[in-house]
């Protein structure tokens, strides 16, 4: 049996990696925003969590609570530039001011 040739390694490499970035993308367009999502603009707690991710649409501050943060279980006063968007497993989430989009995970 014959040892394949480098171009033969190259294809099945970039194959490979084409296979892992379509995986990637899929994994991430069914996680953000197939749940469903809210869009808050007034201050208060969001409900019908667990939230995956929070982006800014508007400079904002929330209030999280979240099981994945190794620096507190409870983060008050998070600032997020508009545009940026914050991931985590948050099980409560308060808007201070801004606007934000909150994603759910489940």
């Amino acid at each position: 049996m014959s040892q394949p040739s480098s171009s033969d390694n190259e294809n099945y490499s970039l194959r490979k990696i084409n296979q892992l970035a379509f995986d990637a993308e899929k994994d991430s367009s069914l996680s953000l925003g197939q749940h469903g999502a809210v869009y808050k603009t007034a201050a208060g707690a969001l409900s019908g969590g667990p939230w995956g991710a929070i982006q800014a649409t508007a400079t904002a501050v929330v209030s999280v609570t979240s099981g994945n943060w190794t620096n507190s279980d409870a983060t008050t006063a998070v600032d997020i530039a508009a545009g940026a968007t914050i991931f985590g497993n948050f099980t409560a989430i308060t808007l201070t001011s801004g606007k934000i989009i909150a994603y759910k995970s489940a």
